[in-house]
């Protein structure tokens, strides 16, 4: 049976940097706002894994409470603050074609009865949504504050991402990656992908 190769080879996500993370991203005192504002808006189950008919969700996913922060007068500092990170990061590290954020912000909270989140990608296609290319979390939490609740990353290796409060982490989309079970306390956090033309 005869091969026909690409030339040269396809060497996509090859030799890049996994992740990153922008240190001080966000104050003590701004991170005290962020959860103010999320907690404000009643965060509920998450709903990822829910079956379309029954409407069941499927906890063996994810266990976790979120509410979504839309962009307003209330809200705009943030957002600038997490587009102009995005912009120097992917400019430092990927250089991927990216439009913005075409989704509201994810306010996340796992708790002390072993909220997790197992390995996942979020490069999924969401209706004609552009795609996902790069995710952002901000820590909000002290990290004093719980115990477990690791933002872990997957390329053959496990890496655990630093949980310094006010640091973000960014990383592409397609990489795995999972929040361990909290067992102690309440880790909070801030979630936004950057989307962008499909890869080619």
């Amino acid at each position: 049976m005869s091969v026909y190769r690409l030339s040269p080879p396809p060497n996509f996500g090859m030799g890049e940097i996994l992740y990153e993370s922008w240190e001080d991203g966000f104050t003590s005192e701004e991170c005290d706002r962020i959860i103010r504002y999320g907690e404000s808006l009643n965060p509920h189950d998450s709903v990822v894994g829910q079956d379309e008919e029954s409407h069941e969700v499927e906890t063996s996913i994810r266990k976790s409470k979120n509410s979504w922060i839309e962009l307003n007068d209330d809200t705009e500092w943030f957002y600038d603050r997490l587009g102009n990170i995005l912009r120097c990061m992917n400019g430092m590290h990927w250089r991927f074609d990216i439009h913005g954020f075409h989704e509201h912000l994810q306010y996340t909270v796992y708790n002390d009865d072993e909220s997790f989140y197992r390995w996942h990608v979020d490069n999924m296609v969401l209706g004609d949504m552009p795609p996902r290319k790069l995710s952002m979390t901000v820590q909000l939490s002290d990290p004093d504050d719980y115990d477990g609740g690791e933002l872990q990353l997957h390329n053959g290796v496990i890496h655990t991402a630093a949980n310094d409060r006010g640091i973000v982490t960014v990383f592409p989309s397609y990489v795995v990656h999972r929040v361990t079970p909290v067992t102690r306390g309440t880790r909070r956090s801030l979630v936004v992908w950057a989307n962008g033309p499909g890869f080619r």
